[in-house]
C-alpha cells in the first residue's frame, strides 16, 4: 500500500468520527484535489485552510486541529507514516491512544486498516448487533473488542471483511429501527425471536 493511501485511511479513521462515511468521502477528496496527501502537507497547511477542507466532515475545527495534532506526534517519532505503523501493535496501539482526539475504535482503525494487523475494531454498528444478538449488554469497548476477536481467526483480512459485514448488515437490518423481516439472522437474533413473539 503506497504512503498516500495509508495517510488517507489513517486521516478517514479520524474524519468519521460522528458522522456519515458519506461525509469523510467529501472531506478526504477536498483533501486530495488540494494535495495534502502526506501527513507532512497536513502539518505544513493553516489552520484556517485544513478546516475548510474538512468541513464536510462535521465538527471541523476540531478534526482540522486532531488531523494536525496527529501529523505533528507521528512526524515527530518517524519520517513518514508507514515507518510509523511499523511498531509493534503492543507498542503502536497505547502510542495512538495517547495522541489527542484518538480513541480505541479510531486507534483500531488505523491499525487494522492502515497498518493492516490484526485488531477488531468495535463501532456502534457492532454493539448494537451483538447487543441485540444477546451476545452482551452494554459491553465496555474492550469486552465487545476482545469477544469478537476471540471467535474468530487473528488475520487482518478476516477482522477488515467481518468489520465490513456488520456494518452492511447494520445498514440494511440492524438499524436503530431494526428491520427484522428478511434478516438473515432472525431465528438466532434473541431481539428479533422477542419482536415475533
Amino acid at each position: 500500500m503506497d504512503e498516500a493511501r495509508r495517510t488517507e485511511i489513517a486521516l478517514g479513521a479520524i474524519l468519521t468520527q460522528n458522522t456519515a462515511w458519506t461525509n469523510v468521502v467529501r472531506a478526504l477528496a477536498n483533501l486530495r484535489r488540494s494535495g495534502l496527501r502526506r501527513l507532512s502537507d497536513i502539518r505544513r497547511a493553516s489552520p484556517s485552510r485544513l478546516e475548510r477542507l474538512v468541513r464536510p466532515s462535521g465538527y471541523f475545527r476540531q478534526k482540522a486541529k486532531k488531523l494536525r495534532v496527529f501529523a505533528e506526534h507521528v512526524l515527530g517519532k518517524a519520517s513518514k507514516l508507514s515507518e510509523y505503523l511499523e511498531r509493534p501493535t503492543r507498542i503502536l496501539r497505547p502510542d495512538l491512544l495517547g495522541v489527542w482526539g484518538i480513541g480505541p475504535e479510531t486507534a483500531d482503525s488505523i491499525i487494522l486498516y492502515a497498518a493492516r494487523r490484526p485488531v477488531f475494531v468495535v463501532d456502534a454498528y457492532t454493539q448494537r448487533i451483538m447487543s441485540r444478538m444477546g451476545y452482551f449488554k452494554e459491553a465496555s469497548y474492550d469486552d465487545a473488542r476482545n469477544f469478537c476477536a476471540s471467535r474468530l481467526p487473528r488475520r487482518h483480512e478476516i477482522y477488515n471483511e467481518f468489520h465490513a459485514l456488520l456494518v452492511a448488515h447494520a445498514k440494511q437490518h440492524c438499524r436503530a429501527t431494526p428491520r427484522c423481516p428478511g434478516c438473515p439472522l432472525l431465528t438466532s437474533c434473541r431481539h428479533g425471536r422477542s419482536s415475533r413473539a
